[in-house]
């Protein structure tokens, strides 16, 4: 089984503001959608996105009277501008941080982490707005209960789809709080790393103790 993609986990139908939305607009939408951040959409089209520090700045600088502190940098500028603004085409950063819905979860989770995003919009081919993926709808992943993440660890290693085992008796899996441990014993040593990759990808899974043992070194030919 592949790892699952952006569109499985994603909010659909977002709440979502126009570029003429007033400032209390989207402070309102921002609280009744419960997100750290909300599109900005034009035509069917993100053109933007405000985040709930993209608001704040409105408190910190009081509406942008507050002068920038001596050391604030471009960081404070950037913040005090936005404290002045009235309408989402002025709160909002733009263009806005897109993925598609086909994309791993992974990959977006490394976007969202490097450039610490609160949400990433989701787009089709023509680049309109199908769902928001927020950090909250990767984090729901760990709510999952080890029986349901045992059974696909399971599927993934099924001895009858050409996976790691001899036979059912050579696998033994057990889930407890999302950590996968995995024993038993298999031909190749690259079938260990390769059963270890797959469950890893696995949704809910936090790690995977693999203790799998090997008859053949094949990977000083192979160099899985």
């Amino acid at each position: 089984m592949a790892e699952p993609v952006v569109g499985a986990v994603m909010t659909t139908s977002p709440i979502s503001v126009r570029p003429d939305a007033s400032f209390k607009q989207v402070a309102c939408a921002l609280f009744a959608a419960d997100v750290s951040a909300i599109p900005v959409v034009s035509g069917g089209l993100p053109v933007g996105m405000v985040t709930e520090l993209d608001v704040l700045a409105n408190l910190e600088f009081h509406g942008g009277i507050d002068p920038i502190p001596v050391l604030g940098g471009g960081a404070a500028r950037r913040r005090r501008r936005k404290a002045r603004a009235v309408t989402a085409a002025e709160l909002m950063t733009s263009p806005p941080p897109t993925i598609s819905a086909d994309a791993p979860v992974g990959a977006a989770a490394a976007r969202l982490v490097t450039a610490a995003l609160p949400a990433l919009c989701v787009v089709d081919g023509q680049r309109y707005l199908t769902g928001l993926l927020t950090r909250r709808d990767l984090l729901a992943a760990y709510r999952r209960p080890d029986d349901e993440i045992a059974a696909e660890v399971r599927a993934v290693v099924d001895p009858g789809g050409s996976r790691p085992a001899r036979g059912s008796a050579d696998l033994s899996v057990q889930v407890c709080a999302g950590i996968v441990e995995l024993d038993g014993s298999v031909v190749y040593r690259s079938q260990v790393e390769q059963a270890a990759f797959a469950i890893s990808r696995v949704a809910g899974v936090i790690a995977v103790r693999n203790n799998l043992s090997y008859d053949i070194d094949d990977m000083m030919v192979t160099g899985f």
